[in-house]
């Protein structure tokens, strides 16, 4: 308590470095997102320095007090400092230093053509791999590689793919030329002529971005394409100065023209044409403007969310890409912004807000420019995009975000190594795993250049696998599986699948799901689009553990989770197919009845007056559940309630 007050007093005098004045401005700068300001992210400055000064008062605390402590709290102290420290990440994989490699980037807005250029060269190779920030851009690649002559493997968390066999007809995984993967999932001891890292800048993503940041700082290739944002050329050159490896920059322009609408569709859904897009940041949202859309337009909709599996995502995408599908219009969101080829003529944008998981926010300008940017395709008929807004007062905010400049991303997300986590656990013999995570993260220091991530939903799933024994080895490779902490069916299966680990006792997929069988497309019987989701995540959950613990889980192309999966999505496909069947007949009823109504009194039904968004035509198509009959839209926070919060 002596230390505690004398440091207080220092600190509060000014005397503190690490928590003066300009230090806190610094950490307010470094709370901020690309392109956002603390108003549209629903915070103030004051709380947005509030979530980081806790580890900053804690490192201040240790550097200003070490030499007062104990002799065995300072060693302890001192070895977990040691442990947790990530300030020099380009020491991590001695390999990838022992090369002199080429570093490309090759950086342009949507629809530039900077991928395609970096792929060629991929395919020219002798040796290589393309990193994919998504499973279908990977299988994209690895299709395309194939069909060219170039013999590709695929390598994401659920599934490999080999492309030769021996003579035996078994397949030979080093025999490809290269390999197709999903960026966390690319091996980083192997030795390439050229690698392609696609969506370079999501090594600023919150969550993902420590997989691309490992994958620049330690892929032993010769050459190394990065493929993204300009954005991050300034970062990507600072990191590699740490390698003192050179960085050369391809800047490419737009190949189709991008336009912004002077006006909204003023909330008239039954101006949205074919080839429209209309953007919405729920789940809720999209089937309730998918029923009003087609309702008032007679078009259909094909639908794209980040819930719905990839598979099916790409699906609806070819429904709505295909001009003979009878799919006019796609109703999606964010979702969209990466991984689908898209023929878009129109975005609409429902709202420039989304509920982050706490407050409503205006979307970052990285968020409206990449959304706003799948309009217009070079070499389609839709050569030059547009993009819009439903309501005209969201205009001005995506005309001042398309038109402002990019803001430059300052710091790389980072993860400690599988190792750092195991010899950090062993200083605090006894602890939960979820506390010491926790305690590694306030004790962690980085450089400017990069930030702490993922540790959110590592955290969370430790807490929920705390109770059960098992080795720290394979705690950490269970808090990296796919687990959505806040889907109640994956989060007890989770826990199924961690009892078999810790036992060691072999679990078959039909053990942890319930699917109907395919029968059921015969009877046509109802079925529950959510629960069909929620299955397909904890199939994928088994199957990307099935990589990791063979003994116990059962993966592979041939293996009873592999054929549930498409047997999953094979439903989720009727499910979807199944409301778009009710709407129409619901629809069609209605109309019949209305046309003989019509008849009977000789007048015509009136209609709503422009800038409703349900007409009285299609009153009951907004309803969701009982009584809601408009589009959500989440209120803002008042800044009252935020501070409460």
């Amino acid at each position: 308590m002596d230390l505690i007050k004398a440091f207080s007093r220092r600190a509060l005098q000014g005397k503190v470095p690490e928590v003066n004045k300009k230090a806190i401005g610094t950490l307010a700068d470094q709370s901020l997102e690309v392109g956002m300001t603390f108003q549209s992210m629903g915070v103030t400055r004051e709380e947005a320095i509030a979530g980081k000064l806790d580890k900053v008062i804690w490192d201040a605390f240790f550097t200003h007090c070490e030499n007062m402590f104990p002799p065995d709290t300072l060693f302890r102290l001192t070895r977990l400092r040691e442990i947790s420290d990530l300030r020099y990440p380009a020491e991590w994989n001695p390999a990838a230093r022992l090369m002199k490699r080429k570093i490309i980037m090759h950086v342009g807005p949507t629809n530039s053509g900077k991928t395609h250029n970096a792929l060629l060269k991929l395919q020219a190779a002798e040796s290589g791999a393309y990193l994919s920030p998504l499973r279908l851009l990977a299988h994209e690649v690895f299709e395309r590689m194939n069909d060219a002559g170039t013999p590709c493997n695929l390598i994401t968390g659920e599934e490999r793919r080999y492309a030769v066999t021996d003579a035996e007809g078994k397949p030979d995984a080093m025999a490809a030329k290269c390999v197709s993967c999903t960026v966390e999932m690319v091996d980083l001891n192997r030795r390439i002529d050229v690698a392609v890292v696609d969506e370079i800048q999501m090594l600023a993503d919150p969550d993902r971005g420590w997989a691309w940041t490992h994958a620049l700082l330690s892929l032993p290739a010769k050459e190394i394409h990065l493929c993204g944002e300009p954005t991050v050329v300034d970062l990507v050159k600072n990191i590699c100065a740490l390698t003192n490896e050179e960085v050369e920059v391809h800047r490419y322009d737009r190949l189709s023209k991008m336009e912004v609408m002077d006006d909204s569709i003023y909330g008239q859904l039954d101006k949205i044409q074919k080839g429209d897009c209309v953007v919405t940041f729920s789940r809720k949202n999209i089937f309730l403007l998918k029923k009003a859309i087609e309702a008032s337009t007679g078009l259909r909709c094909a639908v794209a969310y980040g819930s719905l599996p990839p598979e099916s995502r790409s699906t609806q995408a070819k429904l709505f890409n295909d001009p003979n599908s009878g799919y006019d219009v796609l109703v999606a969101s964010d979702a969209i912004g990466m991984g689908l080829n898209l023929n878009i003529r129109r975005i609409i944008f429902e709202a420039t807000e989304k509920f982050d998981g706490s407050v409503v926010r205006t979307l970052s300008l990285t968020q409206l420019k990449q959304i706003g940017g799948r309009a217009g395709r070079f070499g389609t008929e839709y050569a030059v995009g547009l993009a819009t807004t439903l309501l005209q007062r969201d205009i001005p905010t995506l005309k001042r975000a398309m038109a402002a400049p990019m803001i430059d991303i300052k710091r790389a997300g980072i993860q400690p190594t599988a190792e750092m986590l195991q010899q950090f656990s062993i200083q605090m013999p006894g602890a939960p795993f979820s506390y010491v995570l926790k305690t590694f993260e306030m004790m962690s220091r980085n450089s400017g250049l990069f930030f702490l991530g993922l540790f959110r939903g590592m955290i969370a799933s430790a807490e929920i696998l705390d109770k059960i024994q098992m080795p720290v080895r394979e705690r950490i490779t269970f808090i990296a599986a796919p687990i959505q902490v806040r889907d109640p069916m994956v989060v007890e299966a989770a826990l199924q699948l961690a009892r078999a680990v810790s036992v060691g006792k072999p679990m078959s997929v039909d053990e942890v799901i319930k699917l109907p069988s395919l029968s059921v497309l015969e009877k046509n019987v109802k079925l529950e689009l959510r629960v069909l989701e929620s299955t397909h995540r904890v199939i994928m959950l088994y199957l990307w553990l099935s990589q990791r613990f063979g003994d116990v889980f059962k993966g592979g192309i041939e293996s009873d989770a592999s054929k549930r999966k498409v047997q999953c999505e094979t439903l989720i496909e009727r499910a979807l197919v199944q409301q778009d069947s009710a709407r129409i007949k619901k629809l069609q009823v209605k109309r019949e009845r209305k046309a003989e109504a019509a008849e009977k009194d000789g007048s015509n039904s009136s209609t709503a007056s422009d800038g409703d968004l349900i007409n009285n035509d299609t009153d009951d198509i907004g309803r969701v559940d009982e009584g809601e009959t408009e589009v959500h839209r989440p209120r803002r926070k008042s800044p009252a309630r935020r501070r409460s919060v």
